[in-house]
């Protein structure tokens, strides 16, 4: 008969991250430590299929700086020097790496932290890992930005380590959105979901004990890859009139430092959305008025000794 690790759930995991307006989304609901079935270790660590990397997805619905990660580590044996752990941040990645090409998981890797597996706490109490420097995601309302938050860990790793995965058999846990994913080795592929369909899967519907710290922004800068920049400097936005949120697209003719405001209707500058300098290329400058009143503004930017202009409408 299973014994669930953890007798309490977690309480108020925001309330012990002490950098302030940090916002916490953690998708858990009662930890659980899973044993492999088939072999040594474990579902979310160590194990003897040799999987070298767990993950949860998060789906942003927010304009937000992804500031850290809290961790759960349900158990750990260290043997001699303990192990390396990369600590991962990954965009979405589509493609040959996932077993099902076309199902969005792990992807390129945009922030990560290095560290060991004696820095990771094993009493429910979770370990709080905190990027130098953030990075930003886009999302909105109906149109999620999802990242991936994980551990990674080499295959010459001999400590026995694992995260802690909800318990199944209190009820039903992960919502069946597939959100636990792992790398496994020795495949054609190299992510596949806990639950993926196929001979080599958990069968699993649950989530990781994986928490993502993150910071609620107003604006979000993203530089258009694929975009073919103009020879003149161009600003527009899409939609106008919006509510509560519009993106603006800067075209940059050369590098320069930039700077973009918003104005009301007295003059007075009410938000600043770029402050800093860009290189030639094309770029999405995203905008949510959240705390503003419907009206007339003006967004402005200064791009050398340039300046263009745009008028906007929010109607709320």
């Amino acid at each position: 008969m299973r014994t669930a690790l953890f007798i309490a759930c977690m309480v108020s995991m925001a309330a012990s991250v002490s950098a302030q307006n940090i916002d916490t989304l953690f998708y858990g609901d009662a930890p659980f430590l899973y044993k492999d079935p088939y072999g040594w270790g474990y579902v979310a660590g160590t194990n003897h299929y040799k999987d070298i990397g767990k993950y949860e997805r998060f789906d942003m619905f927010d304009a937000a700086d992804i500031v850290g990660t809290k961790i759960f580590m349900a158990m750990k044996r260290i043997v001699g020097t303990p192990d390396s752990i990369t600590i991962v941040f990954k965009r979405t990645g589509y493609g040959a790496d996932n077993f099902i090409p076309t199902q969005g998981g792990p992807g390129k890797t945009v922030a990560s932290i290095k560290t060991t597996t004696a820095a990771f706490d094993t009493t429910k109490k979770g370990t709080v890992f905190m990027l130098p420097t953030p990075f930003q995601v886009v999302g909105e309302l109906f149109n999620p930005d999802s990242i991936f938050v994980g551990i990674e860990w080499q295959t010459t790793a001999d400590d026995t380590f694992a995260l802690a995965v909800d318990d199944t058999a209190i009820a039903p846990r992960g919502e069946n959105r597939d959100r636990a994913w792992e790398q496994l080795t020795g495949m054609s592929y190299k992510y596949q979901r806990f639950n993926e369909p196929g001979d080599f899967s958990w069968l699993l519907n649950a989530d990781i004990w994986i928490a993502c710290l993150y910071r609620v922004t107003t604006s979000g800068l993203e530089r258009d890859k694929n975009a073919i920049p103009v020879e003149h400097l161009l600003l527009r936005n899409y939609p106008n009139p919006f509510n509560p949120s519009t993106t603006f697209k800067l075209n940059m003719p050369e590098a320069s430092k930039v700077r973009m405001s918003i104005f009301d209707v007295t003059g007075r500058e009410v938000e600043r959305l770029i402050d800093q300098k860009l290189e030639r290329g094309a770029f999405s400058v995203h905008w949510r008025a959240n705390n503003l009143s419907s009206g007339i503004y003006l967004c402005r930017a200064i791009v050398g000794n340039k300046v263009v202009s745009r008028q906007v409408v929010l109607l709320k």
